[in-house]
């Protein structure tokens, strides 16, 4: 039974029960949630049209009729979805050389995976999507955080132009390498071009979570410094309350990283796949010069940058916690107090700091931070030797099949 009352236009915080038990409410919590929702609003949107994100998370979208009517665009959407990248397998991949073929069916089956999994977690979140916005807005009431509303909107527009700019470069350079066959434009877009708009939108929510985190990290950082270093008496009290907030975070960032684990497991491994099938075909264009023509260079091109930017933007908001985290234990490390209360209090933070709960750990073997990349090289650098040898020796046995049935016919 859950039961409340009408937020106080004055005064303290109060308690609200509900089935979860007592939870802060605040009297300005309603207009801080309005401030939150404005400035992710058309992210909100964009992302529930793409499927990567549930309706419910939009204001007056709670009940079940406007969740059928996304359930069934969201079937709609796969559906439509997985019949063109057949139909692009059966016409399309299938008429390519023997290399390619393989690699190019195994990406565009990450792809399938991919989006149905990026769209059972969107339908898995329907009830917890707008808990954690609501959580989100009471916990930055509770530490005294204000939204940077004009700074988010910064972030997501230009995450947002990024995404539109390569959907137009994909899409024109797309029709230009299939030689404005219509059918095999569309095809090709279908299975290619839009699970990589989808997942880039998806992971414009997963990035704006972990920037809000290091955000946060920073101004607790700054509270902390400047309540241990430029005050001469220290109150214990808030000290108590940093550390709580940190652990918080930390605890959201392991949750975050959680949820979105096996989406960036099939990130990582379609981006590696599509990373050395393109930087193989730039060898063989640069092999062979007559192969390669300037539509194709470019696209892969488009495609190398699209790749590596999104590797590179899921370890680098992953870092920049760490060196959030790493700031705090620098300013805990740099004290030196004679009240021993308030030494134990900063002991305990810095062993709560220093444990290792492995927050940026997903699928129990990636390591979320920018020494991945030196990983992902040496594992690139060995698939790349396979695939020349592969490559090599393809073209050695038709050499040999082609001798063989020349023999037999004179």
């Amino acid at each position: 039974m859950r039961t409340s009352e009408k937020p106080p236009t004055t005064g303290a915080k109060v308690k609200v029960f509900t089935r979860e038990g007592p939870s802060p409410y605040y009297p300005q919590y309603a207009e801080r949630y309005k401030e939150f929702h404005r400035a992710v609003f058309w992210l909100l949107l964009i992302a529930v049209l793409a499927n990567t994100a549930p309706i419910t998370i939009l204001p007056g979208c709670p009940n079940r009729i406007y969740r059928l009517v996304h359930f069934s665009w969201m079937i709609l959407g796969y559906g439509s979805f997985v019949v063109g990248s057949y139909w692009e397998f059966v016409l399309i991949t299938t008429q390519r050389v023997s290399l390619d073929r393989y690699l190019n069916t195994f990406e565009s089956a990450i792809y399938v995976v991919h989006i149905s999994f990026i769209m059972l977690l969107t339908w898995q979140c329907r009830n917890a999507a707008p808990k954690v916005m609501k959580n989100i807005v009471i916990s930055d009431l509770d530490r005294d955080y204000t939204i940077d509303c004009s700074k988010t909107k910064r972030f997501i527009r230009l995450h947002m132009f990024l995404i539109g700019m390569f959907t137009c470069l994909a899409i024109f350079f797309n029709i230009w390498t299939q030689k404005y066959v219509v059918y095999g434009s569309i095809l090709s877009i279908n299975s290619y071009v839009m699970p990589n708009i989808i997942s880039s939108i998806s992971f414009i929510q997963y990035y704006l979570l972990l920037q809000g985190i290091a955000w946060r990290q920073r101004k607790l950082t700054e509270n902390l410094e400047r309540e241990l270093i430029h005050l001469q008496s220290p109150r214990m009290s808030e000290v108590q309350k940093i550390r709580r907030h940190h652990a918080e975070l930390i605890d959201f960032t392991k949750v975050v990283n959680r949820m979105f684990q096996y989406s960036i497991l099939l990130l990582f491994v379609g981006c590696f796949l599509n990373f050395n099938l393109v930087l193989f075909l730039v060898y063989q264009g640069i092999e062979n010069p007559s192969m390669a023509d300037l539509a194709k260079w470019v696209c892969m091109l488009l495609w190398l940058a699209m790749h590596v930017g999104k590797v590179c933007s899921i370890l680098y908001f992953n870092q920049s916690i760490q060196n959030e985290h790493s700031r705090c234990l620098s300013v805990l490390s740099r004290v030196s107090c004679t009240r021993i209360d308030l030494q134990d209090t900063i002991t305990h933070f810095i062993i709560q700091m220093r444990t290792n709960v492995r927050q940026h750990l997903v699928c129990g073997v990636i390591n979320l931070d920018l020494k991945f990349l030196t990983t992902l090289l040496v594992a690139s650098a060995d698939f790349f030797i396979f695939l020349l040898q592969y490559d090599v020796t393809y073209e050695a046995l038709s050499k040999s099949v082609q001798g063989n049935a020349t023999r037999n016919q004179s």
